[in-house]
């Protein structure tokens, strides 16, 4: 079993509002990912998505890019990103529009054949004069109470016997930087693999860290960063 990362993929199958207006790369980028998906992604592999899944305003207009995404090899593992408007707001209306093998993660936590996975769609950070953390868009203590749920959740579930992997739709840190509250309780849970997504030119890629800090291996996964291929993060 292999885990993958894929995130920002922004579908318009629902509203016919699509990518190219920021791009030339955008054009069709849906089939670029249908493509590169079906040749690496086997049906028992996991795919870890965070965030910005869909142009949809509601969750009945999601319901074709979610059928689009079921059609992929793999289980897929949303979180919310900014643009996911059409996020159910209860479990029965969630249940009522995902297809078998696609999961949404709000405040709870997901063990897949041993594969544990926490997450939240985070802020953009920023210290403040006082040195305290303030988000820039957003409201802080809500994201870090629903990241608390999340890793709560997951600890109601057992022992777990691999190190959970977080998922963060906003990069868990500010620009050229280590350290957050979202970085110290992924550290505290023990988390061995963080996956973000949002940003999407050079610039900011260039700007966030990636790589490993405190044990944890960060990774960058907006999908025109990763050229609309699903990018290998584990082989189990």
């Amino acid at each position: 079993m292999r885990i993958w990362g894929i995130s920002d993929l922004h579908l318009g199958f629902s509203t016919g509002k699509w990518m190219d207006p920021f791009g030339e790369h955008w054009k069709d980028h849906h089939l670029k990912v249908a493509a590169s998906w079906c040749e690496r992604v086997s049906p028992q592999d996991i795919v870890l998505m965070p965030g910005d899944f869909s142009w949809a305003m509601k969750p009945e207009e999601a319901v074709k890019d979610l059928r689009w995404l079921a059609r992929l090899p793999g289980r897929k593992v949303l979180i919310k990103g900014n643009h996911d408007y059409w996020w159910p707001k209860t479990r029965a209306k969630a249940e009522h529009i995902l297809p078998e093998g696609v999961f949404l993660l709000k405040k709870t936590a997901l063990v897949l054949d041993g594969v544990a996975v926490v997450g939240v769609r985070g802020c953009p950070v920023a210290r403040n004069q006082g040195g305290e953390w303030t988000c820039l868009e957003g409201d802080l203590d809500k994201e870090i109470r629903e990241f608390r749920l999340s890793i709560e959740d997951l600890r109601q579930k057992g022992p777990i016997h691999r190190p959970p992997l977080a998922l963060f739709h906003y990069p868990p840190f500010p620009p050229g930087g280590r350290e957050s509250p979202f970085v110290r309780m992924a550290e505290e849970a023990g988390c061995h693999i963080a996956l973000y997504g949002h940003l999407h030119t050079v610039e900011d890629w260039g700007r966030h860290f990636q790589g490993e800090h405190n044990g944890i291996t960060y990774r960058l996964v907006s999908c025109d960063h990763l050229n609309f291929e699903p990018l290998l993060i584990e082989q189990i």
